[in-house]
Parts: C-alpha cells; sequence; structure tokens
C-alpha cells in the first residue's frame, strides 16, 4: 500500500506482514460501523427531541370534532 494505510509503529520479527486485503478491509468495516452507530444515535436523538417537545398531556379529541346541533 506504500505507507497511504496508517498502522501501528511496531515491527514483528519472522512476520510475513499483513495481506494487502487487509488495510482496505478494515477501513471499510470501520466506515460500516461509525455510520450504523451514527445513525442509530440519530434515531434516539430524534425520538428523544420529539418526546421533549410534545406537551405534557394531550386529548385525544378535536375541537372541530364536537357533534354540531341539527
Amino acid at each position: 500500500m506504500g505507507g497511504f494505510f496508517p498502522h501501528l509503529p511496531i515491527e514483528i520479527p519472522n512476520s510475513p506482514g499483513l495481506p494487502h486485503w487487509w488495510d482496505p478491509f478494515w477501513w471499510i468495516f470501520q466506515i460500516v460501523v461509525m455510520s450504523v452507530l451514527l445513525m442509530a444515535f440519530r434515531k434516539i436523538a430524534m425520538s428523544v427531541d420529539k418526546d421533549y417537545d410534545r406537551p405534557p398531556y394531550t386529548r385525544n379529541t378535536k375541537p372541530d370534532s364536537k357533534k354540531k346541533p341539527h
């Protein structure tokens, strides 16, 4: 990969090294995991905001739903 992808500066003696596919796979895996976490936290935050903006007590009847005299 020519040093484009960051890696730990630790040399392991007599090691063949990592396969070439490992660095791109790790980056794609991290992007997928972080995207899922961001979407999950967004969903949680939106539900908390929706609950926060709701009045403490709401009635199920609408003002226009009263029966009109004939």
